[in-house]
């Protein structure tokens, strides 16, 4: 019997990463899963979206499609292109790394969750947060964070709203969800300036260390508890107090 309900998914590491696979293989026979992802990364491209160039797609499968271009190139195709009929729901992940408060307005992985929105439709962006080994390597264990992520969407599809995006954070070994706000996470950019090999000036710009700051419901400090965060960002930016002020000063 073909599922109920169907679930566009995308990411912005690219349609081979494992975090898309695996959470991609955890839903498959709950749901009918549409992938429609980045042919290669795209990380930290907000909801830029291909303007100067054709897109240009590969099936990879037949529930599969890779597309040349950022993650909201991939809503829109996917929504436009590739579906025949809406899905029920946006899933965009697993990232491989987190996307807690101000990332959301960099981050592929929540711009194609935004993308989503914009059609009215209800999105959840998934980001798993890995630890380090003693080899100081990053682990992701993906298996129980897709896991935990059936069992949000499982309970979140009934209830899920059209005028809100979801941005789960999920760290390594989280058994728990809560509910937050976003906190602060301010980040100190690094700038390494280099030569190439004609002696021209290049430079890699680097995000440096994050500081994190918040209350104990707050995004950033729930993960660092080891629970996952269940964040609820709202489409709206406009700022009714700063409004009011300037119109008394321009009236």
């Amino acid at each position: 019997m073909k599922p109920e309900k169907t679930i566009l998914l995308t990411n912005d590491d690219g349609i081979h990463a494992p975090g898309l696979q695996i959470i991609r293989n955890r839903l498959a026979g709950a749901y009918e899963v549409i992938t429609v992802a980045p042919d290669r990364e795209r990380s930290a491209v907000s909801m830029g979206i291909t303007l100067t160039r054709p897109l240009r797609i590969r099936r990879e499968s037949p529930d599969q499609v890779a597309v040349d271009g950022t993650p909201s190139d991939c809503i829109n195709l996917g929504l436009q292109a590739v579906m025949s009929n809406l899905p029920d729901l946006v899933v965009s992940g697993m990232n491989q790394g987190e996307n807690l408060s101000y990332d959301v307005f960099y981050s592929g992985t929540v711009g194609a969750a935004f993308t989503a929105h914009l059609y009215g439709l209800p999105a959840l962006a998934v980001s798993m947060i890995p630890t380090l080994n003693d080899a100081g390597d990053l682990v992701f264990d993906f298996v129980s964070a897709a896991d935990l992520t059936a069992d949000v969407i499982r309970r979140l599809l009934p209830v899920a709203r059209k005028s809100v995006v979801y941005n789960l954070n999920i760290p390594n070994g989280a058994k728990k969800v809560r509910v937050t706000s976003l906190g602060d996470k301010r980040y100190h950019p690094e700038v390494v300036e280099t030569r190439d090999p004609r002696g021209h000036r290049a430079y890699w710009l680097g995000t440096g260390r994050p500081e994190y700051h918040g209350d104990g419901d707050s995004d950033v400090i729930t993960v660092q508890e080891g629970d996952a965060s269940l964040s609820i960002l709202l489409y709206d930016l406009n700022a009714a107090d700063e409004c009011n002020h300037l119109k008394a000063v321009f009236s």
